[in-house]
């Protein structure tokens, strides 16, 4: 990851921590601390605690640091360990030389989708191996199935997570495999490496990759990779109860994705 490029935004980053932490008297100092916090979780997600002492600041500065990172965008804190991560999407754009805001381009893509099939669609990015809802467009269906931003689908037993691996290089698939927690989801999500490397291979192939009941029991859904250029930044996917996702609906939803994403591309 580009850290680097973080500078592109720092008249931003610097006005809000002067604003918003209240304490700031010298704003290149906390532009440094905001950067070197950066620069910390892109080695991996860390607590407020962790990411005092690294900056060698008591834990309510780290913690105001991180809220106003996380305000702006750059992190997003895990409400179950508490722990801070990067919002790797916002820096992908940024490293490629991209200026176009990524939710700007699909998130009409994806409303027009919810429109056309009756289903919700959702935009997902990777965050600490799990998938993560950035986007999500409600269906009109009294029985349907209802997320909200943020929430989160085991990268193993979710068409998210097949679909976002699919797009990933050799070395970095083989490196998410093993990173990867197994424990979560139904008894029909991959119980492990070998299972769910089959399941990718199958997902790239077909060019988009399916799930039903694996994450969540009643629920189906269909994805495909999406990109900024000809980087993988997450999948997006149409979901929908079970009993209205027959097969033929899922390979219909799925090559509609497909079509969306491609012209995108182009």
């Amino acid at each position: 990851m580009v850290i680097s490029c973080i500078t592109l935004h720092n008249v931003q980053l610097m006005t809000a921590m002067d604003r918003e932490t209240g304490e700031v008297r010298n704003g290149a100092s906390q532009l440094d601390r905001g950067l070197h916090a950066l620069e910390l979780l892109a080695h991996g997600p860390q607590s407020a605690a962790a990411t005092a002492a690294a900056l060698s600041v008591n834990r309510s500065t780290a913690l105001r640091l991180l809220q106003v990172l996380e305000n702006l965008g750059y992190v997003r804190r895990d409400p179950r360990s508490k722990r801070y991560a990067i919002v790797s999407e916002r820096f992908i754009g940024m490293a490629n030389g991209s200026h176009v805001d990524w939710h700007e381009t699909i998130n009409p893509v994806l409303e027009r989708l919810r429109d056309e099939v009756g289903e919700s669609t959702l935009l997902a990015t990777p965050a600490n191996d799990v998938m993560v809802y950035v986007s999500y467009f409600d269906c009109d269906h009294t029985v349907a199935v209802r997320e909200r931003l943020g929430t989160v689908r085991p990268m193993h037993a979710s068409a998210l997570g097949r679909a976002w691996l699919s797009a990933l290089p050799a070395a970095e698939l083989d490196a998410a495999l093993g990173r990867i927690d197994y424990s979560g989801g139904t008894r029909r999500a991959a119980s492990g490496p070998l299972e769910l490397r089959q399941r990718v291979r199958d997902a790239r192939q077909r060019g988009w990759a399916a799930e039903r009941g694996e994450s969540v029991e009643g629920v189906s859904c269909v994805a495909v990779p999406a990109y900024i250029g000809e980087v993988p930044v997450g999948a997006v996917a149409i979901s929908a109860p079970t009993g209205r996702m027959d097969d033929e609906t899922l390979m219909r939803n799925g090559r509609l994705l497909q079509d969306a994403i491609d012209r995108l591309r182009r």
